[in-house]
């Protein structure tokens, strides 16, 4: 059982009252919040123009990236990671144990990361609550 603290509750109520959408789940790091919704909701979550994300910025004082849920994880991490040249993505399994392995372009590794790594444990987060894997980062360099 997931227990949410005071501040927590602060970030869903923020994010409801904004964008007239519930999240799914949220990650909050030192300096962005990562909003999971529905599919169906994104954009109504996002906004014309990002106004929504616009709006919790300044609310919230952070960075702010809205994700859309899918049940399947080669999607879900393709959206999480939608600016970002992904080269191949493969899943492994074990007995007890998934691994999904991101090869992206070389020149996206910083994007990927995120300031301090917040992107990738983020992304890290998200795919141990919801599908119960690791992910690992590669790179590829790309001909020009």
């Amino acid at each position: 059982m997931v227990e949410l603290t005071g501040d927590d509750l602060n970030y869903f109520s923020a994010f409801e009252r904004i964008t007239g959408v519930i999240p799914i789940d949220f990650i909050s790091t030192e300096f962005g919040m990562y909003y999971l919704v529905s599919k169906p909701d994104l954009g109504k979550a996002i906004g014309k123009n990002g106004a929504n994300i616009q709006r919790l910025k300044v609310v919230l004082k952070r960075k702010v990236v809205v994700i859309g849920d899918n049940k399947d994880i080669e999607d879900f991490v393709r959206g999480f990671f939608s600016n970002v040249e992904i080269v191949s993505v493969e899943l492994r399994e074990a007995p007890g144990q998934k691994v999904l392995f991101l090869t992206i372009a070389e020149k996206d590794r910083g994007i990927a990361i995120g300031k301090s790594g917040e992107r990738i444990k983020a992304a890290k987060e998200f795919m141990k609550k919801k599908f119960g894997a690791e992910i690992k980062l590669q790179t590829r360099r790309t001909e020009i």
